[in-house]
């Protein structure tokens, strides 16, 4: 499965630079469809590490909502990386940015409820 990957990875680099050196504007969609090979073929692991994830919560006793929030929150990582990486990979090194920016607002906004959680345990705590 690596290997394969891997594979894809280098093959889908390589017909990169060479159609940049012909066709620089075709250049940037043979890195996007290579993210997307590689995206389709890793949809059945990602399907099981969400079952994973929810066993270890129900195991650990973590409410569903705040696992919900977690899995949005490495989402929203996860496609920020590959889109700033593609705007970096066309030159757009500025747009790259902004896109980071708007994934750690999101970020930070979606993690407000766990935040607001852990600060009510720990003022509970403090309380007793």
């Amino acid at each position: 499965m690596l290997l394969k990957i891997i594979g894809i990875g280098l093959c889908g680099a390589i017909l990169s630079l060479m159609v940049k050196q012909y066709r620089p504007e075709l250049a940037i969609t043979i890195p996007i469809l290579t993210g997307i090979v590689i995206l389709a073929i890793c949809v059945p692991y990602i399907s099981a590490l969400l079952d994973m994830f929810g066993r270890i919560a129900d195991t650990a006793g973590v409410r569903s909502a705040h696992l919900k929030i977690v899995i949005k929150i490495i989402g929203i990582a996860y496609i920020c990386r590959f889109a700033s990486d593609i705007c970096k990979d066309a030159g757009e090194g500025s747009v790259s940015g902004k896109i980071e920016l708007g994934g750690k607002l999101l970020i930070v906004t979606l993690s407000m409820p766990i935040i607001f959680d852990l600060l009510d345990i720990i003022l509970r705590i403090l309380n007793f």
